[in-house]
């Protein structure tokens, strides 16, 4: 995995850590609270590329809805390594 894609990986993960479950908007309104590994999430689409990593690695379950992708954190990438 690029260092780029690792760290919007790294950004969604931090911010479900503080707000689980969290829809793609605000996941994109919370990523200036990491702006160190946030940098590269300036779109929907990375949150939605990075979150398909996550659900591949079985970390985060995807749902959608009236008002787009919800995202919940259910487990950590320690756990399944």
């Amino acid at each position: 995995m690029s260092s780029f894609k690792e760290r919007n990986v790294e950004c969604i993960l931090a911010i479900l850590k503080k707000q689980n479950p969290a829809t793609t908007k605000e996941i994109m309104a919370m990523r200036d609270l990491f702006p160190d590994i946030c940098a590269g999430c300036t779109s929907g689409g990375d949150v939605i590329l990075a979150g398909k990593e996550l659900v591949e690695q079985g970390v985060v379950e995807r749902e959608w809805s009236s008002t787009g992708f919800i995202w919940k954190l259910i487990s950590s990438l320690n756990e399944n390594a």
